[in-house]
């Protein structure tokens, strides 16, 4: 239904329009009624009209001078003149200013009437069918500039020359184009048990991802990381959110993939212009996948590396496990390395400097010495280790065979079985199979599962379910509101249910009754 405005200054014009159209069947609204110009153009501006019919002689200001300021005011509905025999120049100038006919008064009646708003209301349809094709043309314009801006800014953003101005794609957009973005990247890790998914098999599992929100995320791969924008305004309307977003992303790419992804992401918009400034700040919170694992997207978080406070906690922990020792005390050893990684997580150090510290540590002379081939091989799986929790206790492992504490001695063991040890300790979240220990120590299947027997006087398997269990048994006690599935996934279990019986043969209990008690 569109609005009319009539202006005229006779009351006898205005009751006649009032009374000789039924309003609401020819598609108008008598809306508003003026007497003169400068009335009308209060209402125009203070309230919605599609169309004006005026009169073209009234005091104050006529109707000639009420067009000639719609035009200047933009008013783009049709504007239909009122007029007498006498007027007839009037009316030539009101034509020629913009008015799209004229009607004499004489012959008004409501058939006359009714015809003229049919008229108005069919370019009043022509207009908005025409400003909806210009609207979709504007539209898919800036979107088309958008596109192109982001496919640019995914690759200048990742690019070793994207410090050089000339390289630099927001130089040369229009100031419209600096809208909001959200960044992200994901990072695949080599799996140790099979191969690492092609980065074109990810990018797809991404875009259906975000296909299901209305927007197009751009995609940009870099060695074996790939770096997404997404405008802010798409996801905003989806009414999603980027991290929701991501965690379902990271659980198909594991599904999918068997190995988790290192997901980043920027929690808050930003400009075009902060881009690279921002996906350093992702690049360096990598670090953080270390300490908090990969089972949910990492929020990018602002930190500084210094080198002090590392090295007074690197100094602190080798005096406590000198004291520790000394005193035979596996607890506070535990606590001294526990403390020494708590630090690290604080600092967020780079895990390679976590395990440079680990070396260290390890080749600190001592009275009970790890033979050097084993000690090389714990050497490999410090650097194989994929969190900051596996190679806390594979050290303490380590540390407890030093100390004479471990329950299972590793130096009266053959070399294999001290390597299987070691490597169950550091891989006991990793799906473990006979074939890929066998084949990890070089020996056959058969062989190694009598050999393990023989040496530990357990099997291997029951010896993984041993340590996994015990993992499992120190999560549910640190957190006892950690789902189930994430105990079971963490200490390599893909079925929570097949885990609860695992737990309940070893504990005696359901991993709720143990969390209870």
């Amino acid at each position: 239904m569109y609005n009319l405005l009539l202006v005229d200054d006779e009351p006898l014009i205005k009751v006649a329009f009032q009374s000789a159209v039924e309003w609401g069947k020819n598609g108008f609204l008598l809306a508003a009624t003026a007497s003169n110009g400068q009335e009308a153009l209060h209402i125009v501006e203070t309230q919605h009209i599609d169309a004006v019919i005026t009169d073209l002689k009234m005091p104050g200001m006529d109707g000639l001078a009420l067009i000639h300021e719609l035009k200047k005011r933009s008013f783009t509905g049709p504007i239909l003149v009122l007029s007498n025999y006498s007027d007839f120049d009037s009316v030539r100038t009101a034509l020629t200013d913009g008015a799209y006919d004229y009607f004499l008064k004489i012959n008004m009646n409501g058939e006359s009437i009714g015809e003229h708003l049919e008229k108005m209301a069919d370019l009043l349809r022509v207009q908005q069918q025409r400003q909806t094709e210009e609207d979709h043309r504007s539209f898919a314009i800036e979107a088309q500039k958008k596109e192109n801006a982001l496919i640019h800014c995914a690759q200048w953003i990742t690019s070793t020359a994207g410090s050089s101005p000339a390289s630099n794609p927001f130089s040369m957009l229009p100031e419209p184009l600096v809208f909001p973005v959200r960044l992200f990247t994901v990072t695949l890790i080599p799996a140790k048990t099979h191969p690492m998914p092609a980065l074109d098999a990810v990018t797809d599992l991404i875009t259906e991802v975000f296909d299901e929100i209305g927007g197009k995320v751009f995609l940009h791969t870099h060695e074996d990381e790939i770096c997404g924008l997404i405008s802010n305004e798409s996801l905003v309307a989806s009414g999603r959110t980027l991290d929701k977003k991501l965690a379902r992303l990271q659980r198909q790419v594991t599904t999918y993939f068997l190995d988790a992804p290192v997901i980043i992401y920027h929690d808050k918009p930003i400009s075009l212009a902060e881009l690279r400034q921002d996906y350093q700040l992702c690049e360096n919170s990598k670090a953080l996948a270390f300490y908090v694992g990969r089972s949910a997207p990492i929020k990018a978080t602002a930190h500084t590396v210094t080198a002090q406070p590392f090295h007074v906690s690197q100094a602190e922990l080798s005096k406590a496990t000198a004291v520790a020792a000394q005193n035979a005390d596996e607890l506070q050893m535990q606590i001294a390395v526990h403390t020494f990684f708590q630090n690290c997580a604080a600092l967020c150090m780079p895990p390679q400097r976590v395990r440079e510290a680990c070396h260290l540590l390890l080749e600190r002379p001592g009275e009970n010495m790890i033979p050097q081939e084993t000690l090389e091989q714990t050497f490999k799986e410090i650097e194989k280790a994929p969190t900051a929790e596996a190679l806390e206790q594979l050290l303490c492992l380590i540390l407890q065979e030093r100390m004479g504490l471990s329950k299972i001695a590793l130096s009266k063991f053959k070399k294999e079985v001290q390597a299987v040890i070691i490597y169950v300790n550091a891989h006991y979240m990793d799906k473990l199979t006979l074939d890929g220990i066998a084949d990890y120590v070089g020996l056959n299947r058969e062989y190694l599962s009598r050999l393990f027997s023989k040496e530990t006087g357990t099997g291997l398997f029951q010896y993984i379910n041993e340590v996994r269990m015990k993992r499992a048994g120190e999560m549910i006690r640190s957190n006892k509101q950690v789902y189930v599935k994430e105990v079971a996934a963490a200490v390599g279990f893909d079925d929570p249910y097949f885990f609860s019986r695992k737990f309940k043969d070893f504990y005696g209990k359901t991993p709720s009754e143990y969390a209870e008690a």
